[in-house]
């Protein structure tokens, strides 16, 4: 019996090595090609602009292993990329790094720094790709360390994902977390070595409602790993707690919570169910902690 021949996409994964948060140069294809590619872009302006398609840019893998290596390239017919121009290291962003933004996301190749923007999201078709791979004898793919790496899925997904509170209690709450996260992080540290950065697992928050309004009523949760000391689970509930009386207090609203943290195996996914998971995805990347908690919202 003959056997089934590799989709593009198989061969991409399994022999070009191609995979989520692979990159190339953007110097390795054609000119003529990367605005070719451009007319993918979303918005009709960005397409045939070189100044968007340099050849100092490289280009970031978005595509998800799963959908890169679908034996039906049919189903599953494109790789999705972004084109990443090159930035200064001064001009390098926290608040672009580490998936803090879903609009832009800051990240090292090699000695230089890029900019990936969803903006400059394109789409080719497996095949298109794996012939120009094909016809570049010293086509190179480049991998990201592992710090940015981990970053690429989430920063992707969280396009879709993000919290989406009332832009009056951001414009109240987040100030106020702002100052407090690295006392409770601190608390939270788990010992050097471990394989997660934090004892924390995700922190979430209720609001009686989602409209804009000038008083809400909310709840805030740590859900805690098990392996946290009741020591730690007792001093990070009076963290939680502290925040949760500043934002009372200075916003004038009112705090129904009923515990500030409480460990896996002590909460039930129904309790949990209420809640929205605040993204601090962030402070896990940029300890290279791939594990960011539960998504139950």
């Amino acid at each position: 019996m003959a056997e089934t021949p590799l989709s593009n996409g198989q061969i991409l994964l399994h022999n070009k090595k191609l995979v989520q948060a692979s990159c190339f140069l953007a110097s390795q294809i054609p000119d003529e090609k990367r605005l070719e590619w451009s007319q993918s872009f979303a918005k009709a302006h960005l397409r045939n602009d070189h100044s968007k398609l340099k050849a100092t840019s490289v280009f970031l893998v978005l595509s998800q292993n799963c959908d890169i290596a679908c034996p039906n390239d049919e189903i599953e017919t494109c790789i999705e990329l972004v084109i990443c121009k090159k930035i200064r290291s001064k001009d390098v962003h926290q608040g672009n790094s580490f998936v803090k933004s879903v609009r832009k996301l800051h990240f090292k190749l090699g000695e230089n720094y890029y900019e990936a923007n969803v903006d400059y999201i394109l789409t080719v078709e497996k095949g298109e790709l794996l012939n120009v791979i094909n016809e570049k004898d010293d086509f190179t793919l480049l991998q990201l360390d592992r710090e940015y790496e981990i970053s690429v899925p989430v920063w992707r997904a969280n396009r879709y994902l993000r919290s989406a509170f009332p832009d009056s209690f951001n414009a109240a709450f987040f100030p106020i977390l702002h100052n407090h996260i690295l006392d409770i992080e601190a608390e939270a540290k788990a010992e050097e070595g471990t394989e997660y950065s934090s004892f924390i697992r995700a922190i979430y928050i209720w609001l009686d409602s989602n409209e804009e309004r000038e008083s809400y009523e909310f709840d805030i949760f740590a859900l805690l790993r098990d392996e946290t000391s009741d020591k730690s689970v007792s001093a990070i509930q009076d963290k939680i707690e502290t925040l949760a009386e500043e934002l009372a207090t200075s916003a004038g609203y009112e705090d129904k919570s009923d515990i500030y943290a409480g460990t896996e195996s002590t909460v039930t996914v129904g309790y949990l169910t209420k809640f929205v998971r605040l993204n601090l995805d962030y402070l896990s990347l940029s300890q290279s902690d791939i594990d960011t908690g539960h998504e139950l919202d």
